[in-house]
């Protein structure tokens, strides 16, 4: 049976088709159907299989947000009056949170998440000269990451900081990461304790931002 809730929905939805695309009027119904939505936390909450990426899910979720409302804006004429608007909302989520996690694998793969990563994307940018002399190199190519990181001549990573917490900076992980300390430790820095889940997710997310800039200043 459909609740006061879905028939709000529904009557957003027919009178954001009844109106234009792209009029002011069909924007407002529009908004105001995207506003039910988050207000009532109608959309699903997809499973994460992948232990890679889980740490990131609010990120993934986030972003899928955005997407499903490009989509509800976009499709809003095909939508079925027939059906529960969160029935047809949900359906479409679900790809657009698949397609978000699928990225995020990819670029787990690809770009820099890691320190790690960062320093085999230089090793692999100087593969002759590795060749022959291996050791020397990855010790050359740790010691350039770790004084960018701790100069940071540009102060992007040390005014990157945990909200509420600016005794948390992106620098102080990385280089705590390049000691070679657990996130276990790390966490027991901060009083209190961070959880080591939002430290991971706010080092990669930054670290996906920052890779462009490191790799050409290390170049």
């Amino acid at each position: 049976m459909e609740d006061e809730i879905d028939l709000q929905l529904r009557q957003l939805a027919l009178e954001a088709q009844q109106h234009p695309a792209r009029s002011q009027e069909r924007q407002i119904a529009l908004t105001k159907l995207i506003d039910q939505i988050y207000r009532h936390n109608r959309l699903t909450r997809p499973h994460i299989g992948d232990d890679s990426i889980l740490h990131l899910y609010e990120d993934i979720y986030s972003e899928a947000r955005l997407k499903i409302v490009e989509h509800i804006c976009q499709n809003i004429d095909i939508y079925d009056s027939q059906k529960p608007v969160m029935a047809w909302v949900n359906h479409f989520f679900k790809f657009r949170f698949r397609d978000v996690c699928d990225r995020y694998r990819r670029e787990t793969r690809i770009k820099c998440l890691s320190i790690d990563d960062l320093e085999k994307f230089e090793q692999e940018e100087s593969d002759i000269y590795q060749q022959n002399y291996p050791q020397m190199q990855m010790m050359e190519d740790t010691q350039r990451l770790r004084e960018l990181i701790a100069e940071d001549p540009d102060r992007l990573f040390r005014n990157k900081t945990i909200k509420n917490r600016p005794d948390i900076t992106w620098q102080i992980i990385a280089l705590a990461i390049l000691d070679d300390e657990k996130w276990k430790t790390i966490a027991q820095r901060f009083h209190p304790t961070k959880s080591i889940s939002t430290l991971q997710s706010f080092f990669d997310r930054n670290l996906r931002n920052f890779s462009d800039y490191i790799r050409n200043k290390l170049q």
